[in-house]
């Protein structure tokens, strides 16, 4: 058979594990873990030239679909899901009513809100992509953890409208980093317990943050030479906290510590770190409680552990470890004590 009619591009992850078929059976499971809604995938063309391989990791309540197809088309109905959709080679147009987006590997991404709306996809070429699910309100959250905004803070910009992203912003390419982050995926394509301790997840949504507002989380000053002395600042702020760590810690103390405002502290934080002030706080409680919890002597509790990790509120405390850990904290000393 020719290139033309066999040929697939390489999937962003997971290529030794994929198997190829010549149905559209496979992909339309596959994609079904990121969009539930969906009804349909039909071969473009001459059907008995079709080929796809399709592969699905869920870490979390984040979901990677990666699929390399020949040239088919995709219907679904009522569509809540909050996707982002990126093509690692050729493209893809969703329409939905008079809407109409187009992506390119390299250039563009879709970003679809959903809101229940019918739509499909038709890609007239072989392509290879990527399809990520998200939760709409941890992106939500990331956007404010990355700004220094509290919890309830209104968004500087709207995450509620389908429209094309652009991957590159002032020479800086979402696109490489989405496409590193995926090499880390192959890596433990069988393995989502590992991706989730090392916190991929977390690596997408600040990816995908920031491909959606540059403007707002990739001001200029971070593509300015950085000052000689932030290192050092960073570093006497990070071993401020651990040394602080069960104490409440402002961010108007941490500015004390790093000698500069609010503002310098976030971008100085984002630049080197990857998070804001806050969220590397949180991390460092999370990443302590969990070693603490796992040598606790036989009276420990998950309380005390909480407190003396700085959390104020076991519920808080719980909620946000079995988030980041996938499990609660009582099972932890429950195998500790078994």
């Amino acid at each position: 058979m020719s290139r033309s009619s066999s040929w697939l591009p390489t999937l962003p992850f997971g290529e030794a594990a994929a198997r190829i078929s010549k149905d559209t059976s496979g992909c339309q499971r596959a994609l079904s873990e990121a969009i539930p809604s969906l009804r349909s995938c039909d071969p473009i063309g001459n059907p008995d030239h079709f080929r796809q391989r399709t592969i699905a990791v869920r870490i979390k309540e984040l979901c990677l679909v990666a699929s390399a197809t020949s040239a088919m088309s995709a219907k679904a109905e009522r569509n809540d899901q909050t996707l982002l959709l990126v093509p690692f080679h050729g493209g893809t147009t969703l329409r939905s009513g008079t809407m109409s987006l187009t992506s390119a590997a390299g250039k563009t991404a879709i970003f679809v809100r959903g809101r229940h709306r019918s739509g499909d996809t038709v890609t007239r070429e072989p392509r290879s992509s990527l399809c990520i699910a998200l939760d709409v309100s941890r992106l939500a959250n990331t956007v404010r953890d990355m700004l220094g905004l509290a919890a309830d803070a209104v968004l500087p910009f709207d995450l509620d409208r389908d429209r094309t992203v652009p991957l590159v912003h002032a020479g800086i390419s979402f696109d490489t980093t989405i496409r590193r982050l995926c090499s880390t995926v192959d890596a433990h394509v069988r393995q989502p317990t590992m991706l989730m301790m090392m916190g991929i997840d977390d690596s997408f949504y600040r990816t995908i943050a920031m491909a959606l507002a540059p403007e707002q989380l990739l001001p200029s000053v971070l593509t300015a030479v950085e000052s000689d002395d932030d290192g050092v600042r960073i570093n006497r702020v990070c071993d401020h906290i651990k040394a602080h760590i069960s104490e409440p810690l402002t961010l108007t103390h941490l500015e004390q510590v790093f000698g500069r405002g609010a503002r310098s502290l976030q971008l100085a934080f984002l630049k080197r770190l990857g998070v804001s002030p806050t969220r590397w706080i949180r991390d460092q409680r999370l990443d302590l409680a969990r070693q603490r919890l796992e040598n606790a002597e036989a009276e420990a509790s998950v309380a005390t552990i909480a407190t003396g990790c700085g959390f104020s509120r076991l519920s808080t405390f719980s909620r946000e470890y079995a988030s980041r850990f996938g499990e609660a904290p009582s099972k932890v000393l429950e195998r500790r004590r078994a």
